[in-house]
């Protein structure tokens, strides 16, 4: 019998988590389910034409003007569905799904991506925590903190991100080590990413020759400009905005690097490993597990722009040989924990379990 897959989200922000779902969702579809997924706000940043695909995408609107209809649309889309397991992803949308669970009756998989809860959704997040049928983190370390905070009660595993291995061209040894050195940075304009210690580094680095091509959606802000001309760096820095496709931009730079404050598990970080780059990234949560023992990078400590800087510098003055074996070992982890085959085998396994009520039971 067919089983029906409902995924709530958030929005479909251009993000780690939400293009985790779509993987998901897709090749659930391929593997003949029926799927739906339900975007709790009309937030589409991903170029892809869901009808043609044939995957059934329900956005909701605005909450601030339509919070009854929204809430009526939210019910009988679910109701309509007939759902036989839901994937919660964001702890809104995971609240959301406990109390329609009181309804419809569905298996919940809540799928929580971060180490953190904010303040807001706390209080009601671990009200409800009895009603998830499992609980899925793609970080040890939210698996870990949820846990010891008592913040969820049901089974409790991680999943790795979902990351697609790319055929990587050959490129001379001559246009290896050509000037200046690219870094990528990809991430949006939002706090938790810490552009501003990234900044603070670029502007320590000046007579060094670099570009650092940042990938990200600036949501209309002013400051990121404004800093660049206060620190004399925007000769160094290219702010190129929203990119729904950033295969291009990975291929041509020579390394990545990651500021933030607060991470899950970054897919950035994931895609830069998997076409080979070494990478520096800021020692927190689920990046410092990512990284140690894989010998794919550097970790710096948060906020630090001194020691960021410290740390490119380092990476851009390597024998390019010592580089490309950073970026081997980072690319060799992604291969055998995170590749695309693998992860998406695992979701299949769970959810076949859920639906036909089994004991969890998933190989970590």
């Amino acid at each position: 019998m067919e089983q029906h897959v409902l995924f709530i989200t958030t929005g479909l922000r251009k993000g780690g988590a939400e293009t985790q779902l779509i993987k998901i969702a897709r090749f659930l579809k391929n593997q003949q389910y029926k799927v739906r997924v339900v975007s709790l706000k009309p937030i589409n940043d991903f170029n892809i034409d869901f009808q043609k695909e044939g995957l059934d995408v329900v956005f909701l609107k605005s909450w601030n003007r339509h919070p009854f209809s929204n809430l009526l649309g939210l019910y009988k889309s679910v109701r309509e569905f007939k759902a036989d397991v839901v994937i919660a992803f964001m702890f809104i949308s995971i609240i959301f799904a406990r109390f329609l669970k009181m309804w419809f009756g569905f298996y919940l998989i809540s799928s929580i991506r971060t180490p953190v809860i904010a303040n807001k959704w706390y209080a009601l997040f671990k009200l409800t925590a009895d009603w998830d049928d499992v609980v899925v983190y793609n970080s040890y370390k939210s698996k870990s903190n949820f846990e010891q905070n008592k913040l969820v009660r049901k089974t409790g595993l991680v999943i790795n991100n979902a990351i697609s291995i790319p055929a990587l061209s050959q490129t001379s040894a001559s246009q290896r080590t050509k000037k200046p050195f690219v870094w990528i940075s990809m991430a949006h304009f939002v706090p938790e990413k810490d552009y501003i210690t990234l900044f603070k580094a670029i502007s320590l680095m000046k007579n060094e020759n670099f570009r650092l091509d940042v990938l990200g959606n600036l949501f209309d802000q002013d400051w990121p400009f404004e800093m660049i001309k206060e620190l004399d760096i925007a000769h160094h820095v290219n702010l190129l905005g929203l990119k729904t496709e950033t295969s291009t931009f990975l291929e041509k730079a020579d390394g990545f690097v990651l500021s933030s404050f607060l991470e899950g598990m970054p897919n950035a970080l994931l895609e830069a490993m998997a076409y080979q780059k070494p990478v520096i990234a800021s020692a927190v949560a689920g990046i410092e597990e990512l990284l140690v023992n894989v010998d794919g990078g550097f970790l710096f400590k948060q906020g630090d722009a001194v020691e960021l800087a410290a740390k490119m510098k380092r990476i851009m003055h390597m024998p390019v040989q010592e580089r490309e074996a950073m970026g081997k070992n980072g690319r060799r982890h992604i291969e055998q924990y995170f590749s695309e085959e693998r992860v998406l085998q695992d979701w299949l396994s769970l959810i076949g379990q859920v639906a036909e009520n089994k004991t969890v039971s998933l190989s970590q």
